[in-house]
């Protein structure tokens, strides 16, 4: 076969650049580091690995240092590099790609880790927002929910602020139950007619251990502390909910990288009117968000106001989190190969199913074709 040289040489590196952020898996650029020495230099040297994940969540552009081991790792600019910097690039190149491969995974579980407050509560601690994170409307036989107080005027909102599990999470979903009461004549539930989330940080990281205040005493004083408080850098849509007593799934436009781990759900609107008062109401049985947090293998520091942040990275803890991952993936894909070789042999397996039985035995040529990689380990 004749030489047909390398594209990245003959090119150019702003034209190699391009194509190679055409790439949209965090695993393909890495294969793309595996090609040759002349291309896994380019993609650090260029910082591939930094645009890629700015190009799937624009968040990270508020990041402005990276720290790995207490070593801090400055953005560069000048693209001749000493040995020094050369070694920075690579270890900024491997916090990105690690951090790509955290981007795109799609492992999910409910990232709420505690409520921090409410605009209003109708009666404390009984209706606090702390219900909100029970999964029932009922703990040992009493009514779990969180309550607004009571408004004449239906457009008054309210809202929920939630401390995450993170201060790093991939948030793709909003699932929120309204409450029904099962006490009052007539069942009603008590929903909001709309619903929006907002997601960011506090403002400085000296509020970060503040006493959480859950009252909500419905003076007035929430709605400014709470701006004062956090700065928004995410919000979403308005969603309309329906007057039903199940968990409602409000999916996000696309997956949102929340940076600050707070999130502050807005119920807008009310539709039921309490026959007692006469007044109306929003209650909330449970809050769920679905998406993966990033901890503990990252962390951030949020360094003022505007956003910007030192990224944090700690390899030990990645490499135990991946490590444990994968031997629970063996276990479990161990244990299917057996009940499903069980099951065949139970059937007296004939023809195809023989084929695919003495393939599992080890009994048939198996052609393997999976790439490790160094850069991001599966």
């Amino acid at each position: 076969m004749a030489d047909c040289g390398d594209f990245v040489q003959q090119l150019g590196p702003d034209m190699s650049v391009k194509i190679f952020m055409h790439l949209d898996e965090p695993s393909d650029l890495a294969r793309v580091c595996a090609v040759s020495r002349t291309w896994r230099q380019f993609v650090i040297a260029n910082d591939l690995c930094k645009m890629l994940c700015l190009r799937m969540f624009p968040e990270v552009s508020g990041v402005t240092h990276v720290v790995e081991e207490n070593n801090v790792i400055e953005p560069l600019k000048v693209r001749s590099c000493t040995s020094s910097e050369w070694e920075q690039r690579q270890r900024n190149h491997k916090v990105y790609a690690f951090l790509a491969r955290g981007l795109t995974s799609t492992v999910r579980k409910n990232c709420i880790a505690e409520a921090i407050s409410a605009t209003s509560t109708d009666n404390y601690p009984e209706e606090s927002i702390r219900n909100t994170l029970e999964p029932r409307d009922r703990v040992q036989h009493r009514a779990s929910y969180w309550s607004s107080k009571g408004e004449s005027d239906p457009k008054v909102s309210e809202s929920l602020v939630y401390k995450l599990n993170a201060k790093l999470c991939i948030v793709t979903e909003i699932h929120i139950q309204p409450f029904q009461a099962y006490f009052q004549f007539g069942y009603p539930t008590y929903s909001a007619k709309a619903v929006r989330f907002r997601m960011g940080h506090l403002k400085t990281q000296k509020m970060d251990g503040e006493t959480v205040d859950d009252s909500g005493n419905g003076n007035g004083d929430e709605d400014e502390s709470v701006e004062n408080k956090y700065v928004w850098t995410y919000t979403s849509p308005e969603f309309q909910m329906a007057q039903e007593n199940c968990l409602q799934q409000f999916k996000l436009p696309q997956p949102v990288l929340s940076i600050g781990g707070i999130l502050q759900v807005d119920l807008l609107g009310r539709v039921q009117r309490q026959e007692m008062d006469g007044l109306y109401y929003i209650c909330v049985a449970h809050v769920q968000v679905q998406g993966r947090p990033l901890s503990p293998a990252f962390d951030v520091d949020i360094v003022d106001s505007s956003g910007r942040c030192t990224l944090k990275h700690y390899p030990e803890l990645e490499s135990h989190a991946t490590s444990a991952s994968s031997t629970n993936d063996e276990d479990s894909a161990s244990s299917r190969l057996r009940i499903f070789t069980a099951m065949l042999m139970e059937r007296g397996a004939r023809g195809w199913e023989q084929m695919i039985l003495s393939t599992i035995l080890g009994t048939a040529v198996v052609i393997d074709s999976d790439e490790s990689d160094e850069e991001i380990p599966d």
